[in-house]
C-alpha cells in the first residue's frame, strides 16, 4: 500500500491539479492521499474534501490553526503509522501540493525501494534533475543550504536535503517515529524537510536519489517561503541538533 501525504496551506488554485495528475499516475497501485489542510484561509479544504467524496481512496485532515510545514507533515504521518498502515512493505510517500513536483517521479522512488533502499528521494541535483521558472537566488539559497547541511550533517549519496519528495519505507519511519514520537519535527518552518531527513537516516540501511525536475513555473500564487525566516530556521536546526548531540556525549574523568 502506497500512502501519499499531501501537506497544503492556501492550494486552491494547484491541489486539483496534483490530484488528477496522482489518480492517473497510482491507477496501478493500492493507495490512499492524506490532504492535510493546514488552516487555509482560502478554498482549499472545499476542494480537497470535494475530490474525497468523489474518490474514496482520498481523506482529509483539518487544522484549525495553522502548524506549519512542519507540523502538518507530523499530522499526516503520524496518522498514517497510528491508523492506517498495518504492514511493514507499506511505503508513504510525501510531496508539495503546489504541483510543482510532477507525479510521475513516484514509480521511480517505488521501484527503489522494492529494489532495496529504505529512502529514495526525488533530487534536482541528481544528473537529469532541473529547476525550471527558479529565480538565481532561491537557485543558489536552495543550493547553499544543502552544502551547508552535507557539511554538518554529511549523509553518502544525498545531494538534495531540502526537497520534499520523498519515499520511505514504512518500517523505518515507524522506527524513527517511535524513537522522536511527536518530536520527529519539531521544525513548523521548512527546514522540517531537513530535520526529518537528518532524523530518519540512522535508521536506514541504503538511499537512494532519483532525478527531478521541479516545475516552479507551475506555481500558482506567490511563494511561502520568507527567505529570512528559511535561513533562521536552517541555522537554528543545526544548533539545536548539534547541541542534543553533544549533550548526550558521555564525559568520562580520568
Amino acid at each position: 500500500m502506497l500512502f501519499v501525504v499531501l501537506p497544503a496551506y492556501n492550494e486552491q488554485a494547484s491541489l486539483g491539479y496534483l490530484l488528477e495528475d496522482l489518480h492517473t499516475v497510482l491507477n496501478d497501485y493500492s493507495y490512499r492521499i492524506i490532504v492535510v489542510n493546514d488552516a487555509s484561509t482560502d478554498q482549499t479544504l472545499d476542494l480537497a474534501r470535494e475530490y474525497a467524496s468523489r474518490w474514496g481512496s482520498i481523506s482529509v485532515l483539518n487544522h484549525s490553526e495553522n502548524k506549519g510545514l512542519g507540523g502538518a507533515l507530523q499530522t499526516g504521518i503520524s496518522h498514517v503509522l497510528n491508523e492506517l498502515s498495518k504492514k511493514p512493505e507499506d511505503i508513504l510517500i510525501t510531496l508539495d501540493a503546489d504541483n510543482t513536483h510532477p507525479a510521475d517521479r513516484i514509480p521511480l522512488l517505488v521501484q527503489k525501494l522494492e529494489e532495496g533502499s529504505d529512502l529514495a528521494i526525488a533530487s534536482r541535483y541528481a544528473p537529469g534533475g532541473e529547476q525550471i521558472g527558479l529565480s538565481l537566488f532561491r537557485k543558489i539559497l536552495s543550493w547553499g543550504a544543502g552544502k551547508i547541511m552535507s557539511f554538518f550533517f554529511p549523509i553518502a549519496g544525498v545531494k538534495d536535503y531540502s526537497c520534499g519528495y520523498r519515499a520511505y519505507r514504512i518500517s523505518i519511519l515507524r522506527r524513527a517515529y517511535n524513537n522522536y514520537g511527536e518530536l520527529l519535527m519539531e521544525s513548523r518552518s521548512f527546514a522540517a524537510m531537513v530535520e526529518l531527513l537528518i532524523k530518519v537516516v540512522p535508521f536506514c540501511q541504503k538511499i537512494s536519489e532519483v532525478p527531478l525536475i521541479l516545475h516552479y513555473e507551475r506555481k500558482q500564487g506567490k511563494s511561502k517561503m520568507k527567505i529570512v525566516s528559511t535561513i533562521k530556521g536552517y541555522l537554528t536546526l543545526i544548533y539545536r541538533l548539534k547541541k542534543e548531540a553533544w549533550s548526550s556525549v558521555e564525559w568520562v574523568e580520568e
